[in-house]
């Protein structure tokens, strides 16, 4: 293999762990954001049976 080889072989494999830490990072992101969804529903159930058992 020749240096310029070695370079886009180099190249690529920088590109692709770039490439794979946004797509780790974007999809941490939405899955926050769906976690914290749950956690509001939840949350929401919680107050609403305490509310029921008052009553």
């Amino acid at each position: 293999m020749s240096d310029h080889d070695i370079q886009l072989l180099a190249l690529g494999v920088t590109l692709g762990m770039y490439l794979m830490l946004l797509v780790q990072v974007a999809f941490g992101v939405l899955d926050d954001r769906r976690d914290r969804k749950a956690a509001r529903a939840a949350q929401a159930q919680l107050e609403a049976a305490r509310e029921k058992a008052r009553a």
